[in-house]
């Protein structure tokens, strides 16, 4: 069993965690004072007891008073962190339409062709009123020509309609909003050619700025010597951590796989710096104390000269920062417990930001290097290789095993798929990957030299072309892939709950743990059979927010019947549905496919029938439950109820703004129930009630 002793900062940890999660969670939130009040009567219970002697009975005060205090610390940070909070933050002082002046913070170009700019407000104009500071982040889009006109630090001038970022209008999609608000950044602005004015360039220098411009300079340098559009944008990826360019093909193909994480520059790559240097380091023996100490200087210095290089985004400094605290555990004890150091560096991460406990990549970064430590030496036991060559490869192998195990239950919640050959892919991209990532910085250092730069180049580009290859072939093998998999949180806290439970069997050796973690194994599998159970009786029929078109689904148990426009974008439709496809375990079954000369269709769903049609109503006067009107017709509605007996309108996003509020009034004055998609989000009807929900 693991002596708590050993591991001080996990005790420590789990309190501020529990701190920060009531402040992110709890529906009400206490008082600002309250909190004050019950961290300072904390603080002084702590330095009471440091003073007096306690009793060894009572010596539970101690840690009920330190745990006590670090669940308040987690909480009070937590909610001053939002920027929300802040009095002089922007969105108390925006209008209608404002100006802004801000500082760029992050820019990056997006698949729109849109540039989208992070900027740290500094003052907004109200009406015609002179400018006031102001505070705040905020998401600015802008033309694409301002990708090269602007850079980090640059300070600029906007004005436009600054709206907060919304919730996603269809059940179960990805909700940019939430990610946003843990990047603390909760309003948006869309601004025109022409409506945007470089004030100032960046002055001076700082470490950001340099991170910015070393970056620029790098992607440069890969971008002259290293031939091909997919293998450019795969070595910027590998080694400076640069996505911007990467395909939907690539991205596709490495998702497939389970090979993403190569392309983003975190734990991983920071590992290989650590363990390259490190192993470097060791060929020079001198067992002075001062040298331990320089070494040790050495490997920090290589750990966040790459994280600066690579342009310091949060992922990377995150595992800067936990290699950092793995050094220094090594450096101050013989045998450091690197699950301290783990809990130690989170610890500090998240008293500077609370809000990466809710990274994706903060989550995985740390439960993957759990599992490795916990579980690789165990994989790697259970099979003896004698040749070397093949020993390494299992050694791969049995890593790559160790982080899926502890990384699946929340990969499949966030993710919805399993890549049954991750461990293929990792055989073939990572050894790759590393002489790439080494190619690279050699490249950087030559680029001066135009013959062994052009021999790097050409180096690099026939390594990435080769591990795309490899990513491709892998993703060709028959079921390589298992998508659409829905997990609930529910269900991902059981899985942690077995792991839990197998991790103290194997130290403890008793066999109640076992049956533990078969009654969690069953209950999992009692839940599954109920929710398939519910999928096979649903009869759900659903109108989704698709910007200016039509797309409907019927599901009638797992059979699913897509209703839809002719030229709606698969991508477009599948950002809108697939997840609640997902969700309902549904399979297409039939498409039918509307057109502009489609007119009137009526469709039967069970018990209730729809009416959908682009243009006035044609034929004899029928009754129908509901009335979709879809490509903005030019129609009454009083003219359309002498034709269709219905007590329910909706309105989708293929008609205009202006007609539907023209249509809302009209059926105010008809006493006549309406739905706008637009404004409502999309309208989710269950057959079994035929009632909204």
């Amino acid at each position: 069993m693991i002596n708590w002793r050993e591991v001080p900062f996990a005790r420590l940890l789990f309190a501020l965690l529990s701190g920060i999660l009531l402040a992110i969670y709890l529906p009400k939130q206490p008082s600002t004072l309250l909190l004050w009040t019950g961290l300072l009567g904390s603080g002084v219970c702590l330095l009471l007891l440091n003073f007096v002697k306690i009793t060894f009975q009572l010596r539970w005060l101690y840690g009920v008073a330190l745990s006590l205090f670090l669940v308040l610390l987690g909480w009070q940070i937590t909610l001053s962190y939002n920027e929300l909070t802040h009095p002089q933050h922007f969105h108390n002082k925006i209008t209608d339409k404002n100006l802004i002046v801000g500082k760029i913070m992050r820019i990056q170009p997006t698949s729109t062709g849109k540039t989208r700019l992070q900027l740290l407000v500094e003052a907004i104009q109200i009406d015609s009123n002179e400018a006031t500071g102001a505070t705040g982040n905020l998401l600015a889009y802008f033309d694409s020509s301002a990708l090269q006109q602007l850079y980090y630090g640059d300070r600029v001038a906007l004005y436009a309609t600054i709206t907060r970022l919304e919730s996603p209008k269809n059940p179960k999609a990805f909700d940019f909003s939430r990610y946003m608000h843990f990047q603390n950044i909760h309003y948006q602005a869309f601004v025109p050619a022409g409506n945007w004015q470089l004030l100032q360039k960046a002055k001076g220098w700082n470490i950001m700025l340099l991170t910015d411009y070393l970056q620029r300079r790098f992607i440069s340098i890969l971008r002259k010597h290293v031939p091909g559009e997919d293998e450019f944008a795969v070595a910027s990826a590998l080694i400076l951590g640069y996505r911007a360019e990467i395909s939907e093909e690539i991205n596709t193909a490495y998702r497939n796989t389970g090979a993403t994480h190569v392309l983003a520059v975190s734990g991983m790559h920071v590992g290989f710096i650590y363990i390259g240097i490190h192993f470097l380091l060791g060929f020079i023996k001198f067992n002075r104390k001062s040298w331990k100490i320089t070494k040790v200087l050495l490997e920090l210095a290589s750990i966040w000269l790459f994280a600066l290089i690579t342009g310091g985004a949060a992922s990377i400094l995150r595992a800067a920062v936990m290699f950092s605290f793995i050094i220094f555990g090594k450096l101050l004890q013989r045998e450091a417990n690197i699950y301290n150091s783990l809990a130690a560096s989170a610890f500090f991460l998240l008293v500077i930001n609370p809000y990466y406990l809710m990274d994706v990549g903060f989550q995985l970064s740390y439960l993957a290097l759990m599992g490795i430590v916990y579980f690789e030496p165990k994989i790697y036991r259970l099979l003896y290789v004698k040749n070397k060559i093949l020993d390494h490869l299992w050694k791969l192998t049995a890593v790559s095993i160790a982080a899926q195990i502890v990384t699946l239950p929340i990969s499949l919640y966030y993710f919805h798929q399993f890549p049954w050959y991750f461990w293929l892919s990792g055989l073939a991209v990572i050894p790759a990957s590393v002489v790439v990532l080494v190619a690279g910085f050699i490249l950087f250092v030559v680029d001066g030299v135009p013959v062994l730069a052009w021999l790097i180049g050409k180096i690099i580009h026939w390594l990435v072309w080769l591990i795309n290859g490899s990513i491709f072939l892998i993703q060709q093998i028959p079921n390589a892939t298992t998508t659409g998999i829905w997990v609930s949180f529910a269900a991902v806290m059981i899985l942690y709950g077995i792991i839990l439970l197998v991790i103290i069997a194997l130290n403890t050796r008793r066999f109640r743990w076992i049956l533990a973690g078969l009654t969690g194994t069953a209950v999992l599998s009692l839940a599954y059979v109920l929710t398939e159970w519910r999928s096979l009786q649903q009869h759900q029929l659903i109108v989704y927010h698709v910007y200016k078109h039509t797309a409907i689904d019927y599901f009638d148990g797992k059979k699913l019947v897509e209703i839809r426009d002719d030229d709606l974008p698969a991508k477009k439709l599948q950002f809108a549905n697939q997840n609640y496809r997902w969700f309902r375990r549904a399979q297409t079954s039939e498409t039918i496919l509307l057109t502009d000369s489609t007119g009137t269709a009526i469709f039967q769903f069970g018990s209730v029938k729809m009416a959908v049609l682009n243009s006035p109503w044609q034929g004899k006067k029928q009754a129908v439950d509901y009335v979709l009107i879809r490509g903005n017709p030019y129609l009454s509605l009083q003219e359309l109820l002498q034709s269709v007996n219905s007590p329910f309108v909706i309105f989708d996003t293929s008609n205009s703004r202006k007609q539907v509020e023209a249509w809302q009034k009209e059926a105010k004055t008809l006493r006549l129930r309406t739905y706008d998609v637009d404004k409502q989000g999309a309208l989710l009807l269950d057959m079994r009630l035929q009632q909204p929900r």
